[in-house]
C-alpha cells in the first residue's frame, strides 16, 4: 500500500484542486475525479467514432470490433456520470477513515488504466493493418473492461466508507 500522502500528491498531479477526501470536500473531490476520468473516456470514444467509419470500409470485422469498443466506452461514461451515493453538499458526510487510502488507491489505479487505454486508443489508425488494428482495438476493450471493474470496486468502497460511519 502506498503512503496516502504520496498517493494524493499523484491524484492531484492528475486532478487539479484534488485534496484527499477530507470529509468537507469528499463529495467535490469525488466530483473531480469522476470528471477527469469522463473527460479521458469520452476523448477515446470521439476517437473511436472518427476512425470507425474509415475501418469500416476497409474491413467491416475490424469496424465492428471498434463499434463494441466504444459501446464498452459509453457504458463507463455512464457509470461516471451515475454514482448511487448522494452527494447533498449542504450537509457534510461522515467518512470512514480507514478506508480512505483504499479509495485513493483505486482513484490511482483508475487514473493509470485510463490514461493507458487513452493512448491506446490515440495510436488506433486506419492506416494500421487489419490484424495490427484487431489487437489493439482488443487491447484497449480489455483496458476498458478493467476499467468498468475498477469504478465498481470503487463505488463500492465508496458506499461503504459513507454507510459504515451512518451506523456508528
Amino acid at each position: 500500500m502506498s503512503n496516502v500522502s504520496e498517493l494524493v500528491e499523484k491524484i492531484s498531479g492528475a486532478v487539479p484542486g484534488f485534496t484527499g477526501y477530507k470529509a468537507n470536500t469528499f463529495f467535490q473531490d469525488d466530483k473531480l475525479v469522476r470528471k477527469r476520468l469522463l473527460s479521458l473516456v469520452d476523448e477515446a470514444r470521439i476517437r473511436v467514432e472518427r476512425i470507425s467509419a474509415f475501418v469500416k470500409q476497409k474491413n467491416v470485422s475490424v469496424g465492428l470490433r471498434l463499434d463494441d469498443l466504444r459501446i464498452e466506452l459509453l457504458k463507463v461514461a455512464q457509470l461516471l456520470k451515475r454514482y448511487s451515493y448522494t452527494s447533498d453538499t449542504n450537509k457534510l458526510p461522515s467518512v470512514n477513515e480507514e478506508l480512505v487510502p483504499k479509495i485513493l488507491e483505486e482513484d490511482a489505479q483508475l487514473l493509470t488504466y485510463t490514461s493507458r487505454m487513452f493512448e491506446k486508443v490515440i495510436i488506433l489508425s486506419p492506416t494500421l493493418e487489419p490484424k495490427e488494428l484487431l489487437e489493439k482495438v482488443n487491447e484497449a476493450i480489455t483496458l476498458v473492461n478493467d476499467i468498468e471493474s475498477l469504478l465498481r470496486e470503487r463505488e463500492n468502497l465508496i458506499l461503504k466508507a459513507l454507510t459504515a460511519t451512518q451506523k456508528q
